[in-house]
């Protein structure tokens, strides 16, 4: 390649980085509030109404759902979905040179993934917040805290858009995989910075890698379990195809928790794969709802421990 070339492609590298971080500049910033609230409001509403029509249209009743998916969702696949979230916090401190405890970091976890729920962007708001409250200066907390996210992202379009090549839609999936490898380049790039002062980042890399593909079948296996209950088989392809929706939504901070976003996604792409539009909205709803129970207790516990840990710190004090 000429040199011009190679100072063309620089600049490109170059633009999209600043680009980036200019996103997540604004996505770690709360934005108006009254557009979130009607945005969250309408959100849920949408997704209500979407879910009993699909309801209707399914003809499926309660007795008919298979229930061992749905408790093997809640009881082995959530909490999984949230120690990944607590490893790639851990990972993101690394890459600032913290080492936060297991139990800080499963408290951001859980906070952060409440956070998206509100009409704020909130998981990242969250851990660039976490990494400045332990010493890190702004710029490299939003560096580090976006490393996963971008990496998940390229993961999730290299893997899940190839499985959507797989099952016969070679231009959707085509263009989602070479949106993943643009992803990819954003990624590496965003790893270099925040790495730069570090001597061997090897390590940092692989286990950033290694975390965002154990999330990414996490994905899939939460999705195919929510299919399988409502009494539809499911191919490992398609549970692949299906994780796709969740990358699409999660940098678009003014969706609560992409709430109403990913569950039209799940539905747009479930024909697409070979499963009818209503079965991708009941399953969107579905996952979504044991989630969403999981979290609640997992909150619960998290207040109930933090005000114990308060109250024996108050009355030592005293």
């Amino acid at each position: 390649m000429s040199v011009p070339g190679i100072r063309g492609l620089a600049h490109i590298y170059a633009k999209s980085t600043a680009t980036l971080r200019h996103l997540l500049n604004q996505r770690a910033k709360p934005l108006n509030k009254r557009l979130h609230t009607v945005v969250a409001t309408a959100s849920a509403l949408a997704v209500v109404v979407a879910t009993l029509w699909a309801w209707q249209s399914s003809e499926l009743t309660f007795a008919e759902l298979t229930w061992w998916p749905i408790v093997i969702a809640f009881v082995v696949m959530a909490p999984a979905s949230l120690a990944l979230k607590s490893t790639e916090y851990q990972i993101s401190a690394r890459l600032v040179s913290q080492q936060p405890s297991q139990s800080r970091s499963l408290k951001v976890a859980v906070v952060s993934a409440a956070a998206n729920l509100l009409p704020l962007p909130g998981s990242m708001i969250v851990t660039v917040r976490s990494l400045s409250e332990d010493g890190s200066n702004y710029g490299s907390a939003i560096s580090a805290g976006a490393v996963p996210g971008v990496a998940w992202l390229s993961l999730t379009g290299l893997i899940g858009g190839t499985a959507i090549v797989i099952e016969g839609q070679l231009l959707v999936g085509g263009f989602i995989v070479l949106a993943g490898l643009i992803a990819g380049i954003a990624a590496w790039k965003l790893f270099q910075t925040a790495t730069a002062h570090q001597a061997s980042s090897l390590p940092l890399a692989l286990s950033v890698v290694g975390v965002e593909v154990a999330w990414l079948m996490v994905s899939a296996l939460r999705l195919a379990l929510a299919v399988t209950a409502l009494g539809v088989s499911i191919t490992p392809t398609q549970a692949l195809a299906l994780s796709v929706a969740g990358a699409l939504t999660v940098a678009i901070g003014f969706f609560p928790g992409g709430l109403g976003l990913r569950e039209a996604l799940l539905a747009a792409l479930s024909p697409l794969i070979g499963l009818e539009f209503n079965t991708g909205v009941l399953l969107g709803a579905l996952d979504r709802l044991i989630w969403l129970s999981f979290l609640a207790i997992a909150s619960g516990v998290l207040l109930a421990t933090s005000g114990k840990t308060w109250r024996s710190q108050n009355s030592s004090i005293n």
